[in-house]
């Protein structure tokens, strides 16, 4: 009977753990990146590094990139798949500091790095990003030159505008780039699943990220494509 009993009592310890570790892992089962290759009828490509996706522009005078992956090796892999080199890469736009977005920084030793202002706090050791753990940028980046970006900023490179837009909640300084009014480049700002809205995974402050989606509903309703980091390419939102 007692051996009985402390067979039960095991059991039930490992499915509580199991759900446990599952529990953890359950977002992923939704990610939908999308493969690395240009875009078609745009002058932008994806690169799939792992479960999530980083965004190339050509400007004709280098490229304005959208995050960077969290893998260096792989993505420079990937990079070299689409016949990109990594010297022509000339200005980077970090949607937040998380290190799915931020590994391959290093590889872009040309580029200058732009981020929201309100989003240094979890770089510069501020606050944690989740109980203990603080978020960083690689080693060789000196996170002093990175350029603080605030709301609504237009910035002008070349042929293309790029419009800054604050996103907070799934971290502080999570910010939106809409590129010649028209892409608009998400982060992980939402999720998409089944073309609905939702509050994405990880997330700080879940009252504040909902807050934040519904006030960019306009702003994605007149978006002609929505790239997101994890869910792929929506070209219209039900919710």
């Amino acid at each position: 009977m007692k051996k009985r009993i402390v067979f039960v009592v095991l059991a039930l310890f490992l499915i509580v753990l199991l759900l446990f570790i599952l529990s953890g892992y359950a977002p992923v089962l939704f990610i939908r990146p999308v493969k690395t290759g240009q875009i078609e009828n745009t002058n932008i490509y994806a690169i799939r590094n792992g479960i999530g996706n980083a965004f190339l522009i050509n400007t004709n005078n280098g490229y304005i990139m959208i995050d960077a992956g969290f893998d260096m090796d792989r993505f420079a892999a990937s990079i070299t798949e689409i016949g990109i080199n990594t010297a022509d890469v000339k200005w980077i736009f970090l949607t937040h500091s998380d290190r799915d977005h931020v590994a391959a920084l290093p590889l872009f030793p040309n580029a200058e790095i732009y981020m929201s202002e309100d989003e240094m706090i979890l770089v510069n050791g501020t606050i944690p990003r989740n109980r203990s753990r603080y978020n960083s940028i690689p080693d060789g980046i000196d996170i002093e030159n990175i350029i603080h970006l605030s709301n609504e900023q237009e910035l002008f490179l070349y042929e293309i505008t790029i419009k800054t837009i604050k996103a907070p909640g799934h971290t502080p300084g999570s910010m939106l780039y809409l590129v010649n009014n028209q892409y608009l480049f998400t982060g992980d700002a939402f999720k998409v699943i089944n073309g609905n809205l939702g509050n994405p995974p990880f997330t700080m402050d879940k009252e504040l990220a909902i807050k934040t989606i519904e006030q960019l509903r306009e702003t994605i309703k007149n978006s002609s494509i929505i790239l997101t980091s994890h869910y792929g390419l929506h070209y219209s939102i039900r919710n």
